[in-house]
């Protein structure tokens, strides 16, 4: 059985969190990275959500997809465009994208279900 969006969610988080201790430079370089790079500009912030869903699954990487997924809904990204951006995953990775594509419909499922 799959480990819940949100228990990788947090493990993400705290290890994250955890490099202060081990590579603090490094870490706050990357947070100044993320925080240049995901302002809206050209592309509005959610759209760049998006594409790191996409990134992830062709990575593959769980905890980013779980983290981009929760990213792009807060950043405004719907179920839908998020799904149709698996989409485009699953043209460039074929078979194994569409199976990591999972780990997104399982956050997808938790955090914007789909309406009845």
């Amino acid at each position: 059985m799959p480990e819940d969006v949100d228990d990788i969610l947090k493990s993400f988080q705290r290890h994250f969190g955890a490099l202060n201790r081990d590579i603090p430079e490094t870490r706050n370089a990357f947070s100044d990275l993320l925080k240049t790079v995901h302002k809206d500009g050209a592309l509005p912030a959610k759209f760049k959500e998006i594409i790191c869903v996409v990134a992830s699954i062709l990575a593959p990487c769980e905890s980013c997809m779980v983290y981009h997924t929760k990213q792009a809904l807060q950043a405004g990204a719907t179920r839908d465009e998020i799904m149709e951006a698996c989409a485009v995953a699953i043209v460039m990775g074929g078979g194994p994208a569409a199976s990591h594509i999972a780990t997104v419909q399982d956050c997808l499922n938790k955090w914007a279900p789909r309406k009845k």
